[in-house]
């Protein structure tokens, strides 16, 4: 296949992917899109993540669209659940493992990755990182039956989801090395608001703290 005839690739079908292609769409309803993801593909906003627990939603009723939905509503063809293991510019090819494919652009729309905590003891694999709509419904299922979550970090999300699981009547405490909320976003008489705020609703803080080992105990 010729450069000029191979599809678009775009990686990722997070809001920036599927925004773009929407966008793209508009002016161009017939060139070969092949959108890349390494979930499911689901079409969800992810600010909901941090409101889900308030408006009582679980993962798939935060999710707007399935893969096969968006594949027909942009006439795309959409891969789910398939890493990119390899990117060779100068061939305009892309590798999932063996098999290579053609293209004419690429689009790298893959978003972040959450940065890993490195915590000692027994019970990490019950700390969870929530970066996309799988995450959340890990993180859920996680909560079946408990009622105390603890939060490490008072950034932006971390007090977003604070506020959010309180509402969904859960015990809240934050920890944070930092001296005070949302500390590169608000002044000190804003975030000291902020924090009397949450704290009237039930959620604890350890600020100037770091979490360093997680263990198992008995109880919620």
């Amino acid at each position: 296949m010729s450069q000029a005839n191979a599809p678009i690739v775009v990686i990722g079908t997070g809001l920036a992917g599927y925004n773009l292609v929407k966008e793209f769409r508009k002016q161009d309803a017939e060139t070969s899109v092949i959108m890349i993801t390494a979930d499911d593909g689901c079409n969800y906003s992810k600010p909901m993540l941090s409101t889900g627990f308030t408006k009582g939603k679980s993962a798939s009723e935060l999710s707007m669209a399935d893969a096969g939905k968006m594949a027909e509503q942009l006439n795309v063809t959409i891969r789910t659940n398939t890493r990119v293991t390899g990117i060779d510019a100068d061939a305009h090819t892309i590798f999932i493992g063996e098999e290579a494919v053609a293209y004419s652009k690429l689009i790298l729309a893959a978003g972040a990755s959450p940065v890993s905590v490195r915590i000692e003891g027994a019970a990490c694999d019950h700390v969870f990182a929530i970066n996309d709509l799988q995450d959340y419904a890990n993180f859920r299922a996680e909560l079946d039956s408990k009622k105390r979550v603890l939060i490490m970090g008072a950034g932006l999300i971390g007090c977003e989801f604070a506020n959010d699981l309180t509402n969904g009547e859960f015990k809240v405490e934050v920890v944070a090395p930092s001296n005070q909320l949302l500390p590169c976003l608000l002044p000190e008489k804003a975030a000291v608001a902020l924090q009397k705020g949450l704290e009237d609703i039930g959620v604890k803080f350890y600020l100037g703290s770091l979490v360093n080992r997680v263990t198992e105990v008995e109880g919620d």
